[in-house]
């Protein structure tokens, strides 16, 4: 009766094994046209599938259109309490519900506040061409900062038609001459990460912005509409992962570019970006579904490679100081792994200005202060604006310049 019951025991256990085992995400079961995703603060690529094909990118574009705004606030050349008055042509735009809609009513002034939250948080078209006038400039002047802040990102071959995402021909008595009717904006997934880690490295700020699950917009006096974010992957939301607290970034859909998502959030301390464009199958939820299935094939695969610097590494010769050795920071740091077999290298390296002819430091050397970079190399490490692995390089002490006898002795 005993080796019955655990026969039976054995069996049991052997089929709840078979039931409730966790699915395992391969890589090639990201089901869309292209795919990315990236380690924020490092650049380090995780994943990537089709990263280099240029495709439409819809309201993604948005993104663009808010690192320049944000520049110009940094800049001191508008604030958030900027009031910009909409006219005939962009509420034409705001309250076609053929597009996404917010209502902006013509002779209404907004906050760039207001409007640059209902551009991330609604994805609202009208909201961003009323940004993209906030300072006075057409939507043809601000295509043109668009595309120089593309390029100052590391973005050189991006097509910009417009800061909405729409077809050219969409934007009503906006229309671009000379510019194709069906012309639309387009990037690789490989730049949309890259511009997504300059805005969220940049402008940290944005992200209570888009982490916002809904939001209130005062469209006319009397006249408040309450709106839900679009991101269904946000806490609380549909679409969460269990580990990773998504904050953000934006949504974009077209008939050209199909369902496509930015998504950023933290796991175990770190930021990762994805990217998903054109998510396959007719649902839209399918660009969020593809990126749960992203972060699952990172939680399953990736872990974190300590790298830590050797003991000649972790100093460095000083000259005319009150000591002789100098120690460095980080004394360790992490990569993220794909491979076991996978091998790193790492290197410090000075700044030319900071050290004399023998490459040893000049005294005086505050804690802190900002030596040069650790570069990091390997077979298996790819980035997203194709260079090393770049980690700060700090002094771990304050050493002054020595007197006389200190001088001589070191």
């Amino acid at each position: 009766m005993k080796k019955v019951i655990t026969f039976l025991s054995a069996l049991f256990l052997m089929f709840c094994c078979m039931v409730f085992k966790p699915q395992t995400v391969f890589a090639d079961q990201i089901d869309a046209r292209s795919a990315i995703m990236i380690d924020a603060d490092t650049g380090q690529i995780i994943y990537q599938q089709n990263s280099e094909e240029k495709l439409p990118i819809a309201s993604i574009s948005k993104l663009l259109a808010a690192s320049v705004i944000e520049d110009e606030i940094n800049n001191h050349q508008l604030t958030w309490n900027t009031k910009v008055k909409v006219d005939k042509k962009i509420a034409d735009v705001s309250n076609d519900a053929n597009y996404s809609a917010i209502g902006l009513q013509a002779g209404q002034s907004y906050t760039v506040q207001e409007l640059f939250n209902a551009t991330l948080i609604k994805s609202a078209d009208g909201a961003a061409l009323a940004l993209a006038t906030a300072d006075g400039s057409t939507i043809k002047q601000f295509n043109a900062k668009m595309q120089k802040k593309a390029h100052q990102i590391g973005i050189t071959d991006a097509t910009i038609v417009n800061p909405v995402g729409l077809k050219n021909g969409d934007l009503k008595g906006l229309k671009q001459k000379g510019i194709s009717s069906n012309a639309e904006n387009a990037m690789t997934a490989r730049d949309v990460a890259l511009l997504s880690q300059y805005l969220v490295k940049h402008y940290p700020s944005v992200l209570k912005v888009t982490s916002q699950p809904k939001a209130q917009f005062t469209i006319a006096k009397g006249k408040v509409k309450e709106v839900e974010n679009l991101n269904k992957m946000l806490p609380g939301g549909k679409y969460t992962v269990d580990g990773v607290q998504i904050d953000g970034l934006k949504t974009g859909t077209s008939d050209a570019a199909g369902a496509c998502f930015v998504s950023t959030g933290t796991y175990q301390g770190h930021r990762l970006i994805t990217v998903v464009l054109h998510a396959n199958g007719k649902d839209k939820d399918a660009r969020f579904t593809q990126t749960q299935r992203l972060y699952q094939y990172f939680i399953q695969n990736a872990h974190q490679q300590v790298l830590t610097l050797n003991k000649k590494q972790s100093q460095k010769r000083v000259t005319n100081g009150t000591k002789r050795m100098l120690t460095v920071e980080p004394h360790s740091f992490s990569v993220w792994q794909m491979q076991k077999t996978a091998r790193f290298t790492i290197k410090p390296y000075y700044y030319k200005h900071l050290t004399n002819h023998k490459a040893r430091l000049n005294a005086p050397v505050k804690k802190s202060e900002r030596l040069g970079n650790i570069i990091v190399t390997g077979s298996d490490i790819r980035t997203v604006n194709n260079k090393p692995i770049t980690i700060p390089l700090r002094s771990a002490e304050t050493i002054n310049r020595g007197n006389l006898w200190q001088r001589m002795w070191n």
